[in-house]
């Protein structure tokens, strides 16, 4: 099995494993929108070994299926990124929260209601 054969089955069983999930509910669509174009990409790439040698070429990379591995990777840091600005942001909404709750309670007279 040639390693082309090798990226596309696993290309393959990971875009699938990213649409059941989506499917099932467990992985939100905006999330996985970057997972499924990762998938699709690296499909793409395992199935045109032309493209992928010029592009492995254009970055000057001897071995074309390490770009490959190269694109998988620079996708997972680019979701890792975007992650990492959604779990920021969501952290100002907690704080936000909390404070608007304190706040609320401290107006109703209940300040033993957290314990």
């Amino acid at each position: 099995m040639s390693i082309y054969t090798y990226c596309l089955i696993l290309s393959m069983l990971f875009l699938s494993i990213t649409l059941f999930f989506i499917k099932k509910r467990v992985l939100e669509f905006k999330y996985g929108i970057l997972w499924i174009v990762t998938g699709i990409i690296m499909v793409v790439l395992s199935l045109n070994k032309d493209l992928t040698e010029k592009c492995a070429h254009l970055l000057n990379i001897s071995y074309p299926p390490a770009f490959l591995f190269l694109t998988g990777l620079i996708f997972i840091l680019l979701l890792m990124f975007y992650l990492t600005i959604v779990v920021s942001t969501m952290q100002e909404k907690i704080t936000r929260l909390i404070q608007e709750f304190g706040v609320l309670q401290m107006g109703s007279g209940k300040e033993n209601y957290l314990k």
